[in-house]
């Protein structure tokens, strides 16, 4: 009867690994969200009531704390698989390229600190609240969702110019991962940073600005080419989390801190 923690569960992937893992009734499903009121009803109107819903913010860590304390009292003071997925991204810095915050210095400044705090703080934040309970599992499982574009190689190579705060924070990430992984390792405790690949999460729609249409142009301009089997469409929620659940359940403790993504490898579409 494994026991699961999705933070930041209420939409996109954190609530397609909610609907996945609650479809399998042995598992102990908990997703933390900072507004339980805007997940409650989607769950009970697809018909799920079996997970457990706990309000918590990555960047109020008294909330992680008290939400581990909630944890516990649901799983008898052990967890299995944490899985870190809540994420911070400003809308309106993130296309922009490092020159063209010129004048915008306030905006960059915002965006990053606001980063920091969600997607690496906060990170920070959750793992240490919920770490004593992952030590007392016999899978020991910590997951944190990454992206291929912190992918140093793959910055160097492409043309890709814009997503400065997200790409860099999500790269500084990565390295917090491996400096946990180096610290928990002796315990048998697995830590890996996790790309979902490109997912269609609804995000974007047909309202966005030309602008940013044209950037998106590019980013799928440069995943061709450096992917040329691709066939250009991001993959579904639904099997992005099947992929990533296959990846955290296969890999080892010698595989721990590392950077890998929905394929178990580097290949980030």
């Amino acid at each position: 009867m494994p026991s699961y923690v999705i933070v930041g569960a209420s939409q996109g992937l954190g609530y397609e690994w909610l609907r996945q893992l609650s479809s399998d009734p042995a598992n102990t499903v908990i997703g933390l969200v900072r507004t339980p009121s805007n997940v409650l009803p989607k769950l009970a109107a697809d018909s799920i009531s079996n997970v457990h819903v706990i309000k918590a913010d990555m960047a109020d860590n008294k909330s992680l704390i008290a939400a581990a304390a909630e944890t516990v009292k649901i799983t008898g003071g052990a967890l299995d698989y944490l899985i870190v997925n809540g994420v911070n991204q400003n809308v309106q810095e993130n296309f922009l390229s490092p020159t063209e915050f010129v004048g915008k210095e306030d905006l960059l400044t915002s965006a990053m600190i606001d980063s920091v705090n969600v997607n690496l703080l906060g990170v920070i934040f959750t793992i240490n609240a919920f770490v004593p309970l992952v030590r007392k599992s016999s899978i020991k499982k910590i997951t944190v969702i990454s992206t291929g574009l912190a992918d140093r190689d793959m910055a160097e190579q492409s043309i890709i110019s814009f997503s400065v705060t997200y790409s860099s924070i999500k790269a500084a990430l990565n390295i917090v991962v491996a400096k946990y992984a180096a610290e928990l390792k002796p315990e048998g405790i697995v830590v890996l940073a996790l790309s979902p690949g490109l997912v269609d999460t609804g995000k974007h729609d047909d309202q966005m600005p030309p602008e940013t249409a044209a950037k998106l142009g590019i980013m799928m301009k440069d995943f061709k080419t450096h992917y040329p089997g691709w066939n250009g469409k991001p993959i579904m929620p639904e099997e992005s989390v099947r992929m990533q659940k296959r990846v955290i359940e296969d890999v080892g403790i010698e595989r721990t801190g590392g950077f890998l993504s929905h394929h178990g490898n580097k290949s980030w579409l």
